[in-house]
Parts: structure tokens; sequence; C-alpha cells
């Protein structure tokens, strides 16, 4: 299915070559927001190579599938999943089936002092002095992947998934305010003291550890970890549009999404600089 969609792909944006040439087009990219880092660096290139003006828009990727399915407008859509570009494609929505194009790794973030490894994860997890924090599944897949952890663990601890999805359903409503520019919704919760651990991508750990002080990260063991794919859909017949695609899943998109701390395809799943041992 990926290569018909690639090949569908290239015999789409090989036909509007001459248009390309000729003058500027926007593309409307709608994008997880984990993937701002790559849609910067590929509005850059869109920009310097092509004469695109790429104009993006983020969010959750379920929240943005619901509101394409509702006629938002839309060139591209870059998803932390597969499920939703592909809800998209058996909606004759997209001009080709949905194409994975990036894995990411989830991690756990939490403050250095409580002192979690890969051995004391789950007992720390489960504490009932630890306030964990999760997205809301089905609005945003890193909240879907958190679920998939926690069913995991329940295979190893019966009835301890119930336990972390109570858990993190109690920290949906926390919020805090942030109070330096560009801080991000988690890190003001962790500076105002209201949560104690995050189950986030790894590839934003980092900046999440760099906001506020005294956080660290740690991948999820593999067997617990859901290894998230990314999937995206074609949404209109703008050559542009599927020129950018075609982008993503060549060497230098596919070097830009590894530079942005995601897993590029040509890595094995379980890659990563992270990679913790099984607890």
């Amino acid at each position: 299915m990926i290569r018909g969609a690639i090949v569908a792909l290239m015999g789409l944006a090989a036909s509007g070559t001459a248009l390309a040439q000729t003058r500027p087009v926007i593309v409307r990219i709608f994008a997880a927001g984990s993937l701002r880092g790559v849609v910067s660096a590929l509005a850059e290139k869109a920009a310097a190579d092509y004469g695109i003006e790429v104009r993006p828009t983020f969010g959750g990727s379920g929240s943005l599938r619901e509101r394409i399915e509702k006629g938002a407008p839309a060139d591209l859509f870059m998803s932390a999943d597969v499920a939703s570009p592909s809800k998209l494609s058996l909606e004759h929505r997209a001009v080709v089936p949905a194409i994975p194009f990036a894995r990411n790794r989830m991690c756990i973030v939490s403050r250095r002092a409580a002192g979690v490894t890969a051995a004391n994860l789950v007992d720390r997890m489960l504490s009932r002095q630890v306030r964990l924090k999760t997205s809301t599944p089905v609005v945003d897949p890193s909240g879907d992947y958190a679920w998939a952890i926690f069913d995991r663990i329940d295979t190893l601890r019966p009835g301890s998934g119930d336990i972390l999805k109570a858990k993190a359903r109690a920290s949906m409503s926390v919020t805090a305010t942030p109070t330096k520019p560009g801080e991000s919704a988690a890190a003001a919760l962790f500076a105002a003291k209201k949560i104690d651990m995050s189950i986030t991508y790894c590839s934003g750990a980092d900046a999440l550890e760099k906001q506020v002080p005294g956080l660290t990260s740690l991948v999820v063991p593999p067997r617990l970890d859901p290894h998230p794919l990314y999937g995206l859909a074609v949404l209109s017949d703008k050559p542009q549009a599927q020129r950018l695609a075609l982008f993503l899943l060549s060497e230098e998109g596919q070097a830009i999404i590894e530079h942005q701390g995601l897993v590029p395809l040509t890595q094995p799943a379980r890659a990563g600089p992270r990679a913790g041992a099984p607890p």
C-alpha cells in the first residue's frame, strides 16, 4: 500500500511541475503539535527550493481530523498517528491512501529528585503521591499511546491499568498559566508543582527539561512502548502539496525528521539514543 501511494504521489506531483515553477502557491498544512520543528524546516525548504508558502495549523491530531471532516481547508495533514489520516482516506477526503512518514518514542518526564528508573518506573507511576499527566485520548494520539502503555502494564500487573487511567483522567482538568514566553502547558504544570510525572513524546522531552530546571526523562521500556507511527494524508490535488509529501519521504526529508528528534522510517522502531531496558 505504501509503495502504491508513493507511486501515485510521484505521478501527481510530476504532472504539476511546470505550474509549480511559474508561480508560488500556498500549501495549508494541518500538523500535530509534536511536528512543529519538522514543519518549520519543511516550510524553509519549500520557500527556498520550490517557491511554496507553507501555512501551518497545529493541534492534536484527532481534533485536527475532526476540523477537516467539518470542512476546514487543508492541503496536507501530518498526524502523530496513522489512524486519523487513514480515516480521512476511507472517507474519500484524501487524494492518495495514508502514508507513514516517521516514528517516535514515548518518554516519562519527572523530577530528577524522584529518582525514577526503568526498574522502579511502574511502582512510581502507581504511587498515590505521584500526579500523572497525559494528553487526552482521541483528541491527541499521545493520550492514546499513554493508554496503550497502561494496558501493557496491566498485562504485567492486573488491575493497574484502571488505576493509571484514573490518575491520568484526574490530571486532565488541572491547568496552569504559563509565566514565560513560549512556555508549554506541560512545563507550566511542572513549574507550578501541579504534576509530578508526564508521559510525552521523546522528541519533545528535551525541550521540556530545558524549560523547567530539575526535570529528567526516561524512555519507556521497549516492552511497554507502543512505538508511535506518524502518517500523512494529501487532501488536495495541488501538485505542490504532493511534492512536499514526497520530500518528507526522501532521504533529505527523513534527515530533517531525525534532526527534530523523531525516528526516521529507515531506522528500526525500537532504535533511539534514549532506549531503556525492560523493567
